[in-house]
């Protein structure tokens, strides 16, 4: 059989490959008993017991393909591997139906850790404690804000001059009055009520909103603190200033300074020049003031110095006019010319300045006319009589010493010694009150020149001429 198919291939009319599977097969079936169509248990077709005849030993063995090959053309090439999916597809479209889309591959279902009921009630859960605490956040922040439950006991707070918003709202937050100073602030550059609070001292209550906070501590405000302060007549600006630090209103610095270089409006000031911390002496009219706790120190000097130009009345005015119409005659008596008397007129620094030695020097209101005298005696005589010699301008020029003058200091060199300063000191001496104003417009007429002080009496004692006087004077000596 294989001399055969040499035969064919060699031939020089080779067959097609349809021919030779056709040739063979009918050699097969010549050659090849017939089977059974029915299939067997093993697959194979079982011959008919009558039908089965042994092959002859020499016949060769041909498979029988039936028409398993009738199909197939020609093949030149290999044809290419088709991949699962494509068989898939030709198969629906042979049938003309449209094929499906690829299944995709199913997930292996993962077990849940976590049961969705139980997400559900933690996100509740979480939903209701955020809700809760910006409920309680919002709640407290009123609270603060507008001070429910808060008692409506009364506290003091002092706001300095240096401090800011943040020193302010920690200082409340200390002292009780609110709870969160964040919030306060915010408030306060909020409603730009930051720069409203001033210096001073305040009674202020634990259930104050913050609105009646900020309202509470401004200078106008009536809850500010305030001190009564008596200033007794007589005292020097410098002893006012103490005063006024002792209770709490300013301190001795902070009034110095404004004393001495503020512009104060108010016409007994012109010509007075700056500089000097005693510049306002003689015009801090001493009377009993309500002033705050930290007070402004323009603003108490400045109540001072009002008082003074009301209580300095119109007939004040005109009743230094007359003072310095009999001044001018007596001046003229003793020989002067017009120049010098009006270069020795009054103003109403000079009147003060004379009210502030009989203030300084009066035992009693009943001798301050006749203290006056001896000053004015001595003015309009400065011939015979060119110091007035006044004990309270040599106090003053040593600071205000508390002891019996001596002779040395009496030789002080100070334009306040009238010992050795002719006419009147440089300025006033102290602050006088009403009645020593009234009586440096009004002196005494009497022919003194000299008083010294009766120890026996606490009054002075009064002279005309200088023997006078020293006879007295010895009389004291050996009253000891």
């Amino acid at each position: 059989m294989s001399d055969k198919f040499d035969d064919l291939f060699d031939s020089d009319e080779a067959l097609s490959f349809d021919e030779l599977l056709a040739e063979t097969k009918q050699q097969l079936d010549e050659e090849q008993p017939a089977f059974s169509d029915l299939p067997t248990e093993d697959g194979f077709a079982a011959p008919a017991e009558d039908e089965f005849t042994a092959p002859a030993e020499e016949a060769s063995f041909t498979p029988d393909f039936g028409d398993a090959f009738d199909d197939y053309g020609e093949y030149e090439n290999e044809a290419p591997l088709t991949p699962l999916g494509d068989y898939q597809n030709d198969e629906y479209e042979e049938d003309g139906e449209e094929a499906p889309p690829p299944e995709k591959p199913k997930r292996k279902a993962k077990r849940r850790i976590v049961p969705l009921f139980v997400k559900v009630i933690l996100y509740l859960v979480i939903v209701g404690i955020t809700a809760i605490g910006l409920g309680y956040g919002i709640w407290e922040c009123a609270q603060d804000v507008l001070a429910f439950g808060r008692s409506d006991e009364m506290l003091t707070v002092t706001i300095k001059e240096s401090d800011t918003l943040d020193d302010i709202a920690q200082m409340l937050a200390d002292k009780g009055v609110i709870k969160y100073p964040w919030l306060f602030k915010f408030y306060c550059n909020f409603t730009d009520s930051g720069d409203t609070m001033d210096p001073g001292t305040y009674e202020i209550y634990y259930n104050y909103d913050y609105h009646a906070l900020v309202n509470g501590m401004i200078a106008s405000s009536p809850n500010r603190t305030t001190v009564r302060v008596m200033i007794p007549e007589g005292m020097t600006a410098a002893q006012i200033f103490a005063l006024m630090e002792k209770n709490g209103v300013c301190t001795v610095d902070e009034l110095a300074k404004c004393a001495a270089e503020t512009e104060f409006d108010y016409w007994f000031l012109e010509g007075i020049p700056y500089g000097e911390e005693n510049r306002l002496e003689g015009f801090l009219f001493p009377d009993t003031y309500d002033f705050y706790e930290d007070d402004d120190p323009e603003r108490v000097l400045d109540k001072l110095l009002t008082n003074f130009d009301r209580k300095f009345s119109d007939n004040a005015k005109e009743q230094l006019v007359t003072l310095n119409e009999a001044f001018a005659e007596r001046l003229s008596a003793a020989g002067y010319d017009e120049d010098y008397i009006a270069a020795h007129q009054f103003s109403v620094y000079e009147l003060i300045t004379v009210a502030s030695m009989i203030e300084r020097e009066t035992a009693g209101v009943t001798e301050s006319g006749n203290i006056a005298s001896v000053i004015y005696n001595r003015l309009c005589d400065p011939a015979n009589w060119p110091y007035i010699n006044i004990d309270a301008t040599v106090v003053y020029a040593l600071g205000g010493i508390n002891r019996p003058l001596t002779y040395e200091d009496t030789q002080v060199d100070s334009p306040y010694n009238t010992y050795k300063h002719a006419g009147l000191p440089v300025g006033p001496i102290s602050n006088p009150g009403l009645s020593s104003i009234t009586a440096a417009l009004n002196p005494a007429d009497t022919d003194y020149y000299f008083y010294a002080l009766d120890k026996s009496t606490g009054f002075h004692h009064f002279s005309k001429t200088y023997d006078e006087h020293n006879a007295f004077l010895q009389e004291q000596e050996n009253a000891e």
